[in-house]
């Protein structure tokens, strides 16, 4: 179990994790924290206010939440064991997941690899159909040219 959570968001999605992580600690009588990581616009934000802690990542002009050393030391100093993105840019980003990995935190969603795999559209598919989900008739690849779309187009129908 985790102890202290970063939350690598902000918003509404902040929010939601710190409800979660309230929810949960409630239900099993851990205690765990909450760290948010914000940006000098957000620091009176309700998801700052309601974090158990939080980590100042600097002014947002400077897009610290894409910056993958400002977020390292955010994890290293805040001592989180585990961190949180939920959506957006860093959700989708697996330098990220393989950065919670090298300094020992553990990443709540994907693996870096599964990341990589299923942000390849066509490549997503392809599993999707390997592992026997219906997809919807497709071309099977990359349609290059205007006349092979148009050939894909009359063979689905």
């Amino acid at each position: 179990m985790f102890t202290r959570v970063a939350i690598v968001n902000r918003g509404e999605a902040a929010m939601r994790l710190i409800h979660a992580v309230r929810d949960l600690a409630a239900e099993t009588g851990a205690r765990i924290e909450t760290v948010a990581l914000y940006t000098d616009v957000d620091r009176s934000a309700a998801f700052v206010r309601e974090a158990d802690l939080s980590y100042d990542l600097g002014p947002a002009s400077a897009r610290p939440y894409l910056d993958l050393e400002v977020l390292e030391r955010a994890l290293v100093e805040t001592g989180a064991d585990a961190a949180w993105v939920g959506w957006g840019f860093v959700a989708e980003d697996p330098a990220f997941a393989e950065l919670c990995e090298k300094v020992g935190v553990t990443f709540v969603g994907p693996s870096a690899e599964a990341m990589r795999k299923l942000g390849d559209k066509i490549g997503a598919k392809l599993i999707a159909e390997e592992v026997g989900v219906p997809v919807a008739p497709w071309s099977r690849g990359a349609v290059e040219t205007l006349d092979a779309a148009l050939a894909s187009a009359s063979e689905i129908g």
